[in-house]
């Protein structure tokens, strides 16, 4: 017996002025089915998500909720109609508390204002159907990026939701805690309630959807089809409209001398006593789970954040000031995890953000920015790393897909030919093909004689990628493997803390 369609999308259409986003998409979900939404950055995943959020009115086209006509107005519409949304970039309060943000915009219908006591009782519930341990007084800015992004699911947890759109979920979880996840989106099936899951993680896809539907340019390609019909292979073809040969392309590089060593780095309890070198032209991996310390260390080196004790050397002099401006002066660069907050200016064009780091190149006279000078860099960069905007002098950031956006952070990096760059997760919520582009980034970095330090929870791209891989377990280095040493087992070993560089040497003498 078939079951029964709960939302139906026909030839749905959305302009923004000339710009066609979405056209002519065409797909159903079912009662307690997992469709999965793939596409590369900027195929119009996010805005068929606005369409049917209430955000963006369509253009044309027809949809249909639980057999109704639905032409949602506002985000409200879709709330009250029983839509719930798990957004790529978090929608959270960090000045508020957990529980304050998991009901911020619900009360119950016989009971619309909750008292202070019964949000936290009910917030601790829902964050232990989660597996999560985090007092529901906690302010967000507390917390993790893993930890927040658990946050933003336990919202729509709390909304009782038909339909859950989740929008790259995993993308700062643990193992632990997307195996948690993936159980209760197993549970939620179950009981009937439909969910969209758009990820770049196609692995995960194949592994949890039902059916499958690709966006390529605003349009769908091929039919909507059930997950076990078409290979990984087709769906990448269909994403990206070629064949891609090598997913992670490694190539053997010159390493030269020293360039950066950082001594005894403490922070508390969050970074004890770590040690390590990368070498000019060397791509060193940092893995761990969750809370290993490994942004922190990344902040603590590039002085973001205050270190409590240790030394740094940069091309064999002591570095005696550890702040952001004058490792910039120095030619060195960090990519930080969390784009929006500390890697943009949402509000400034493309161009604008491209430049941030280069501003004294681009002078003319009197302070003033040549901007000829500007459009022809920035043109370039665009064209270099496929930023896919209408206009680069004009078209503002946040409006861009969220790959395209950490495009922009890397090319305002690599604007100043950086001889150290630290890149703190920079493939997150990017997709397959700018993935590929991202990693032939970093390889003609390093063919260059720039040292990396790629901080990544992808073990595959790590092991796909370095020339050496360093890993943390609770603030501290637990090991370090050459490339002949790389599986993901023994990676996982010392993140969990169930191996050390020295048991490792004991399992060598024994064989």
């Amino acid at each position: 017996m078939d079951k029964e369609i709960v939302l139906k999308v026909e030839d749905l259409c959305k302009n923004f002025g000339p710009v066609k986003v979405l056209e002519e998409v065409n797909f159903t979900l079912k009662k307690g089915e997992v469709l999965g939404l793939v596409g590369e950055n900027g195929a119009g995943k996010s805005t068929l998500m606005n369409v049917l959020g209430g955000i963006h009115p369509k253009s044309s086209g027809y949809v249909e909720l639980f057999g109704r006509q639905y032409e949602p107005q506002k985000p409200e519409d879709a709330t009250n109609a029983g839509i719930a949304f798990i957004h790529q970039e978090l929608n959270l309060f960090t000045n508020l508390t957990v529980a304050e943000n998991i009901f911020i915009d619900k009360g119950r219908a016989n009971k619309p204002f909750l008292s202070r006591k019964e949000i936290n009782e009910e917030a601790s519930r829902i964050l232990g159907k989660l597996g999560l341990s985090v007092d529901p007084n906690s302010k967000v800015e507390k917390l993790t990026m893993g930890m927040r992004q658990m946050v933003e699911i336990a919202k729509a947890v709390a909304k009782d939701a038909k339909i859950i759109f989740f929008d790259e979920p995993t993308t700062s979880l643990s193992p632990a805690e997307k195996g948690t996840l993936f159980e209760l989106i197993q549970e939620f099936s179950k009981k009937g309630i439909s969910m969209i899951y758009i990820s770049h993680a196609l692995e995960d896809v194949v592994m949890l959807c039902d059916e499958i539907l690709v966006l390529r340019d605003g349009k769908t390609i091929g039919e909507q089809a059930k997950i076990d019909t078409v290979t990984l292979d087709e769906i990448v073809s269909r994403m990206v409209g070629r064949r891609m040969e090598q997913m992670y392309p490694y190539v053997e590089k010159n390493v030269g001398e020293t360039i950066l060593s950082v001594e005894h780095i403490c922070q508390g309890r969050t970074l004890q006593d770590v040690s390590f070198q990368i070498k000019k032209g060397e791509i060193v991996g940092l893995f761990g789970l969750m809370g290993a310390g490994r942004s922190e260390l990344a902040h603590g080196i590039f002085g973001t954040e205050i270190i409590d004790s240790g030394d740094i050397q940069y091309k064999g002099n002591p570095v005696k000031t550890i702040n952001p401006q004058k490792w910039v002066q120095e030619g060195a660069a960090f990519i930080t995890e969390n784009r929006r907050d500390e890697g943009l200016l949402l509000k400034k064009s493309v161009s604008d953000n491209l430049v941030l780091c280069s501003l004294s190149q681009l002078g003319k006279h009197f302070g003033v920015l040549d901007s000829k000078k500007q459009i022809e860099v920035s043109k370039k960069f665009v064209e270099e790393l496929r930023i896919k905007t209408d206009d680069v002098m004009n078209q503002k950031v946040c409006n861009l897909s969220g790959g395209n956006q950490q495009k922009v952070v890397i090319g305002k990096w690599l604007m100043i030919e950086p001889e150290f760059i630290i890149l703190d997760e920079p493939t997150r919520g990017v997709d397959v093909g700018a993935k590929e582009e991202i990693y032939h980034q970093i390889n003609h970095m390093a063919l260059q004689g720039t040292g990396v330090l790629f901080i990544s929870s992808e073990m595959e791209e790590l092991i796909g990628v370095c020339d050496r891989i360093l890993i943390m377990h609770k603030g501290q280095l637990t090991g370090e493997l050459k490339r002949n040493e790389f599986t993901q087992d023994t990676l996982l070993k010392y993140a969990i803390g169930e191996l050390s560089d020295g048991e490792k040497e004991g399992e060598r003498e024994r064989a």
